[in-house]
């Protein structure tokens, strides 16, 4: 006799509420195995997550302002006006302003637009 038919013939011999916890156990296994792999993904992620957090794809990050809302031209900058964050060097203009300190109270040379970084050349000179 054929092994596949063997097999089939005694599975139509089986009782239903056997199938039943069969099919069911299969099911939980599959979750199971599922969950796991999901979870140690999310784990690896995380660790992933962490280890730029340091620096952006292994590069070191510096600190630079941005504008937190649109700064009209010929306005004292206040410090709820600008927000701090670490970058990437490579996106860190050269005349970026390195302190909050050398921002506030100074006025923009022009607009400058929301979540745009403040740099040197915006700002009038600290005597103007």
């Amino acid at each position: 006799m054929n092994p596949l038919r063997a097999l089939f013939l005694s599975l139509a011999k089986m009782p239903p509420a056997l199938m039943l916890l069969i099919v069911i156990g299969f099911a939980v296994l599959v979750t199971m195995m599922v969950t796991s792999k999901v979870s140690e993904q999310e784990t690896q992620y995380k660790q992933e997550k962490a280890d730029t957090s340091a620096g952006i794809g292994g590069r070191p990050t510096k600190r630079a302002y941005y504008a937190a809302t649109l700064i009209p031209l010929g306005t004292p900058i206040e410090r709820k006006q600008i927000q701090e964050r670490n970058v990437d060097e490579l996106e860190l203009w050269g005349d970026a302003v390195p302190d909050a300190s050398m921002i506030v109270g100074r006025q923009p040379k022009k607009e400058i637009p929301l979540n745009a970084q403040i740099r040197q050349s915006d700002l009038t000179s600290a005597s103007e």
